[in-house]
């Protein structure tokens, strides 16, 4: 009994842990809500609203500041 009251506890939780999951994964900025932004500088990528500074990221457009300063040859910059 008690075995079983585990289990259905631990697939719940795996099952809401993926839902919540599936709610913030983006690809593309029109995947997120409004105001919100897909950041492709994590992995997974992540809808979240503009971004401080020194925060990852790749694009102006997810700083708070509109400027992600990316040196040459790096892949990810750092909102400014």
């Amino acid at each position: 009994m008690t075995n079983k009251l585990l289990y259905a506890t631990m697939a719940a939780a795996m099952l809401w842990s993926q839902a919540a999951f599936a709610e913030d994964a983006c690809k593309e900025d029109k995947d997120c809500g409004p105001g919100r932004f897909c950041i492709v500088a994590v992995t997974p990528h992540v809808c979240k609203s503009p971004q401080p500074a020194g925060a990852r990221c790749k694009r102006d457009v997810v700083c708070s500041s509109g400027k992600c300063d990316m040196s040459a040859g790096k892949d990810v910059g750092v909102c400014k």
